[in-house]
């Protein structure tokens, strides 16, 4: 009963994490709050599609998940994230 008395109080230790803030409009990379920075609306169009025909900026920061392939739960709103299936068909662009 010891051992599980922690389980308890993990809970109550997580609620007292901070809550996220807004970055400052007028500070470097200030965004519209509830925006999505990587933009990943634009390339909806192109979901279904060859990942080879997918055309992103150079200086996008990109992730390629590949079928099957585990990914960090970090959440990254600048990161594009690329899903493919077997085919190496586009199946889902979105932020993270």
């Amino acid at each position: 009963m010891k051992h599980t008395s922690f389980l308890f109080v993990l809970p109550l230790l997580a609620a007292c994490q901070p809550a996220p803030t807004a970055p400052d409009a007028a500070g470097p990379g200030a965004r519209p709050i509830g925006g999505n920075a990587c933009d990943a609306a634009k390339y909806a169009g192109q979901v279904g599609g060859p990942f080879g025909n997918l055309r992103y900026p150079d200086d996008q920061e990109v992730r390629l998940i590949n079928p099957g392939e585990m990914v960090t739960m970090e959440f990254n709103p600048d990161r594009l994230n690329i899903e493919i299936d077997t085919a190496g068909r586009v199946i889902a662009v979105t932020c993270g």
